[in-house]
């Protein structure tokens, strides 16, 4: 405790539960940063960022291939247009999918099927391959789930 008032920046816990008392950070706030912290010890922002870039780029791959307008391999009429700036300095990991119709169903469809998006109505849901945890078999499930919620969409106009 006597360097409760320093401000150096270190994280100076008592021994145990006794660390995340009240007049501490709260425990379910403090451990995620904790893990974080020791994630940013092994790899550098600039690897961080690239790894970003892959996989938001995998994904934008992928909607465009199975979700475009003028797509061979769209297995519904629902299609959808990517909103977000196509050039990777201009965005970060998030998708903006403008979609051909109402994102209401698509979006149910998505939730049941346990995939966390945003939605802005009336027609854009958001999507965000999160690089610190997310991989390339999530982008592809996502899309997975996507098309599934998109037929069970169509099956409803």
């Amino acid at each position: 405790m006597e360097s409760r008032f320093n401000m150096d920046n270190v994280l100076d816990l008592d021994d145990g539960a006794a660390g995340y008392r009240i007049s501490n950070p709260p425990i379910h706030l403090v451990v995620p940063v904790m893990g974080i912290l020791e994630v940013f010890k092994t790899v550098t922002l600039e690897d961080l960022r690239s790894r970003s870039c892959y996989l938001t780029g995998y994904l934008e791959y992928l909607i465009k291939h199975f979700f475009g307008e003028s797509s061979q391999h769209r297995s519904t009429k629902i299609f959808c247009s990517i909103i977000t700036p196509p050039e990777f300095h201009e965005r970060g990991c998030q998708l903006s999918l403008r979609f051909s119709v109402s994102i209401d169903i698509i979006y149910k469809e998505l939730v049941r099927r346990g995939v966390a998006v945003d939605k802005r109505y009336p027609d854009v849901i958001r999507v965000t391959p999160v690089h610190l945890y997310n991989n390339y078999v999530d982008c592809r499930r996502f899309v997975t789930a996507l098309e599934e919620s998109c037929k069970v969409a169509e099956a409803s106009l």
